[in-house]
C-alpha cells in the first residue's frame, strides 16, 4: 500500500512538472500564427470568414475576401493611427477560420502586436 502511494505521488509530481514546463512553451505559438498570415497572400476567404467582424463600429467593419497578409497590413495601419482595437480585430480576422489560433493570439495579445510591428511593420506603407 505504501509503495503504491509512493508511486502515485511520484507519477503526479512528474505530470505536474511536465505541465508547468510545457504550458509556457505552448503559449508562444503566436509567432507561427502571425507568420502564417503574412505568407497567406491569396485573397480567398470564404463562408463565415467573409462576415468576420473586425470592429463592431459604427460603421461595422467586416473582413471580406482579403488575404491574411492584407489583414495584417490593415492591422499595422490601424495601430499606427492609434486604433488598437481595430488593429487587433484585423489580426484575429486573419485567423477567422481557426479558433485555436485566435485563442493563442488573444492570450498573447501584447506580444502579438509587438511581434507583428517589429517583424512585418517595416514592410507596410502608410
Amino acid at each position: 500500500m505504501v509503495t503504491t502511494i509512493k508511486h502515485l505521488a511520484f507519477s503526479l509530481s512528474i505530470i505536474l512538472t511536465l505541465t508547468v514546463l510545457l504550458v509556457p512553451v505552448q503559449g508562444f505559438g503566436y509567432e507561427n500564427e502571425v507568420d502564417w498570415m503574412w505568407n497567406d497572400t491569396k485573397a480567398t476567404s470564404k463562408g463565415r470568414c467573409k462576415t468576420f467582424v473586425v470592429k463592431a463600429g459604427p460603421p461595422k467593419i467586416l473582413r471580406g475576401t482579403v488575404s491574411g497578409r492584407t489583414c495584417l497590413t490593415h492591422a499595422v495601419q490601424a495601430y499606427r493611427k492609434g486604433d488598437h482595437e481595430k488593429a487587433f480585430g484585423w489580426i484575429l480576422a486573419g485567423q477567422c477560420h481557426d479558433r485555436r489560433a485566435r485563442d493563442t493570439l488573444i492570450k498573447n495579445a501584447p506580444r502579438v502586436l509587438e511581434y507583428l510591428l517589429e517583424q512585418y511593420g517595416p514592410n507596410v506603407s502608410e
